[in-house]
Parts: C-alpha cells; sequence; structure tokens
C-alpha cells in the first residue's frame, strides 16, 4: 500500500457557469474562474495499491480553499465570501525508476469535482417598476461535476526504504454540469425571500496545481 500527501498552490482557467444571472444586478453575466478566484490552497491526500514496482493503482482526493477576488460578478465589495473546493477520483500511474534514488512518474485519472460559494451582505436590489432597493443578500451554492481527465506529473526523491519526498504537478479539464442552492432577499420591514437560482450553462474549465508530495509505501 502507498499513501502521499501534498500540499501547494494552484489556479484555474475557463468558466464557472455560462449564460447566468448577476445575483446582484440581475444582469446577464459569464462567470470565469478568473473573475472568481485569485489562487487556491490544495491539499491532496492518495492511496493506493503498487500492482507492480512500475504501476501505482489508487484513488486520489483533495480539498482547495479558494481564495476569492472581490468582484461584482462573484464577491461584491464588503460582502462576506466563503469559497472551496473538493476533488476526488481513481488514478493509475507509471513509475519509470523506481529501483533509483530518484523515481519521475506519470499519472492519468478521473473524478468529481464540487465546489461551494457562500457569500452574504448588503446592497442595492433592483426591483421591478421601482428600481434599487436597498437589501440583504444571502448566496449559498454548489456547483458540481466530472473531471474529465487529470494528467499528474511527479518525482519521488527517496529518503529511506520507504519514505520519499519531491513535485508533483497536475492539470485537468472539467465541467460545472450541475448547479443547486439558494438565495434568500431580505428587504427592510419584510420577511426574507427565497428566491429560485436562475438556470445556467455548463462550465467548462481548467484546473492546475503544483505541490511538495511526501509519500510512504509499506514494503
Amino acid at each position: 500500500m502507498q499513501v502521499a500527501l501534498s500540499v501547494g498552490a494552484g489556479a484555474g482557467a475557463g468558466y464557472v457557469y455560462k449564460n447566468g444571472v448577476s445575483p446582484t444586478t440581475g444582469e446577464p453575466q459569464d462567470l470565469k474562474v478568473t473573475d472568481a478566484s485569485s489562487i487556491t490552497l490544495p491539499v491532496l491526500l492518495e492511496v493506493g495499491y503498487r500492482a507492480t514496482p512500475h504501476w501505482y493503482l489508487g484513488l486520489w482526493g483533495s480539498y482547495e480553499k479558494v481564495f476569492e477576488k472581490d468582484s461584482d460578478l462573484s464577491c461584491p465589495e464588503g460582502f462576506d465570501c466563503n469559497f472551496r473546493q473538493w476533488r476526488f477520483g481513481p488514478e493509475v500511474r507509471y513509475h519509470f525508476s523506481p529501483g533509483a534514488g530518484f523515481d519521475p512518474w506519470v499519472g492519468l485519472g478521473v473524478g468529481l469535482e464540487v465546489a461551494e460559494s457562500d457569500l452574504e451582505g448588503e446592497t442595492d436590489v433592483p426591483v421591478p417598476d421601482v428600481g434599487p432597493v436597498p437589501a440583504r443578500v444571502e448566496f449559498s451554492v454548489t456547483d458540481r461535476g466530472p473531471t474529465y481527465a487529470r494528467l499528474a506529473l511527479g518525482g519521488d526523491v527517496k529518503l529511506s526504504r520507504s519514505l520519499s519526498f519531491g513535485p508533483i504537478i497536475t492539470a485537468s479539464i472539467g465541467s460545472y454540469t450541475i448547479r443547486t442552492g439558494d438565495q434568500t432577499v431580505t428587504f427592510p420591514g419584510i420577511p426574507p425571500q427565497e428566491i429560485p437560482l436562475p438556470l445556467v450553462d455548463d462550465g467548462f474549465h481548467a484546473l492546475f496545481t503544483v505541490a511538495l508530495r511526501v509519500a510512504w509505501l509499506r514494503p
């Protein structure tokens, strides 16, 4: 059995969703990954089995704290925002030099992505036939979908027979295909109003991470 833990930094490109509606302005919008976040802090756990010295079969999973940007599209100035992401799935990996002091490897996997967004704050909400009205907006959404492919590159520097240390780089392509959650708008003197989430189109994107990895292999 092999267990590995990695910590690093991540970024993305592409879309969280397309053809949506702003929760604060009511205007049409496409939300890009780079509009919503700057970097992520991923913690990656891998558990698997070395079927042969060269071949590894296992599962990977990561939790990523997302550092949001102040943006009218995703986190308006003055709002309290909290973004995070979970990813997990199976992986197969090939080790080129399992008996050497440095063992480079390449892995390919698939998976599932779950991104959670919570924000709340005070803003002017457009009301038909009235205009902008001050209100408190609370927004809690989960976007999820498949990781179509995840490429991982790395290398293990042997510290002992069972312990190794080295870099890991990952690049994946995926899409958020399902959006669930709720949004609540509270106007002064009126009970909170539950508003259905607007429909959006799938958000196709790429995600990248660079990290340092410690692996333990039971002989």
